[in-house]
């Protein structure tokens, strides 16, 4: 951090320029204090060496070196974390942030050494280098493939199951995903196979309760209008039906007609309810009780049939044609059914807490819901602004043998 007479040397002179050199943050991007423990001086120095690593594989890029409208800048920061984000025994490892900005100059200011920062809140396009930072399931459900299938992901959760992503490319030696690039030391994937006795524990637990409430939804329905025309209740609805309705309908012989055909037409809402409500015995799979129960019925019948060894098959998802909205999905042991989409999980073992805390493991490089991966992969972006029209130029460019040299990693 700059002292604050420092800070007071800082001006707004910035142009369409790129920086030359990466503001180094003392605290995260969610701007709190960061980590477990405060970085030694030798694990800062480690990763500032690192990110002007990364500024000079960024300044390979001609679209990054030499900007047309924007500013071109780079922070990042580091902290030690727990190397598993579901464990915090797990052992410590070195994670740290290289963001690339594209600035509108006035929301860029130079600090006395000539480095660009942000301001907070500025207009900014930022992609997001992240290393030994396991990427989130729901960062890597692809929307073009995610439908019915996804079980169990949640927003800023590592765990769930869904439907195998696309591939788009590869780049730097990693694989290309709609939201996110993922590479690693050892160059393997980010995703395994979900078992398919998991995914099945899982599908029959939210089935059950699928079930059970629209079991208890019907029946609550069902009694709250019973409860509506017991003797007592009629009598009292027809006294205030009476007492409202005697000033407008004089006449007792017409005033009691009246009130007859309104006691018969609640016993026709009561016969209505009964009817919409009732759980029909013969199962309809376009019925809102029977559609999840016969996926119940399917998912427990076959976790009852498998072995031990047989629940740790890989899974896959199809669709059975006929069935109330998602109710129709199926899950399966992958190449027992065609058409079945595999099924896949984040793999748990991605950072071996056995490793050096310094050692870069895994590096990913978010686009945060801009899916600038399916740009990347494809043709040039239609558009030069906004982050994918920024990003991509600069992903395709940039110096990724530099990068690895960076990490450590072998070319």
């Amino acid at each position: 951090m700059l002292a604050a007479a420092a800070w007071a040397q800082v001006t707004a002179d910035v142009g369409v320029e790129s920086s030359p050199g990466v503001a180094w943050m003392a605290h995260g991007p969610d701007t709190r204090a960061v980590g477990a423990r405060p970085l030694s001086a030798a694990e800062v120095r480690l990763a500032q060496q690192r990110a002007a690593g990364f500024h000079a594989a960024f300044r390979a890029s001609a679209s990054f070196r030499t900007p047309r409208d924007r500013a071109h800048l780079v922070t990042s920061s580091a902290a030690i974390e727990p190397s598993s984000a579901s464990n915090r025994a797990r052992a410590p490892i070195l994670q740290q942030s290289i963001t690339a900005y594209w600035t509108v100059p006035r929301d860029a200011r130079r600090r006395p050494d000539g480095v660009l920062t942000p301001l907070l809140g500025g207009a900014h396009d930022l992609v997001y280098f992240e290393t030994n930072r396991v990427p989130r399931a729901d960062q890597l459900v692809d929307r073009a493939t995610e439908g019915d299938f996804t079980r169990g992901v949640t927003v800023r959760g590592h765990g769930g199951f869904f439907a195998q992503p696309r591939v788009l490319g590869q780049l730097g030696g990693g694989t290309v995903f709609a939201d996110v690039v993922v590479l690693s030391r050892d160059g393997s994937g980010v995703l395994e196979p979900a078992p398919i006795g998991a995914l099945l524990d899982f599908e029959i637990e939210r089935l059950q309760g699928v079930v059970a409430q629209t079991e208890q939804a019907s029946g609550e329905r069902i009694k709250e209008a019973e409860d509506q025309m017991t003797p007592a209740r009629v009598a009292e609805r027809r006294a205030a039906r009476e007492l409202a309705w005697q000033r407008e309908t004089r006449d007792p012989v017409l005033l009691a007609q009246r009130l007859d055909a309104a006691h018969r037409t609640d016993l026709t809402a009561l016969e209505r309810t009964r009817k919409d409500f009732a759980i029909p015995a013969q199962p309809d799979p376009r019925h809102r009780y029977w559609a999840p129960k016969l996926a119940l019925d399917a998912a427990r019948t076959l976790a009852a049939s498998l072995t031990p060894d047989g629940r740790a098959q890989p899974a896959c998802g199809l669709v059975e044609p006929g069935h109330l909205g998602a109710y129709g999905v199926r899950f399966v042991v992958a190449g027992t059914a065609p058409n079945c989409v595999p099924m896949v999980q984040v793999r748990s073992d991605l950072l071996d807490p056995r490793r050096p805390l310094e050692e870069v493991q895994l590096l990913a490089v978010f686009f945060r819901g801009s899916l600038c991966g399916e740009l990347l992969a494809g043709s040039p972006p239609p558009s030069s602004a906004g982050r994918c029209g920024y990003g991509v130029p600069l992903l395709r460019e940039m110096d990724w043998s530099l990068v690895r040299r960076t990490l450590g990693w072998p070319p």
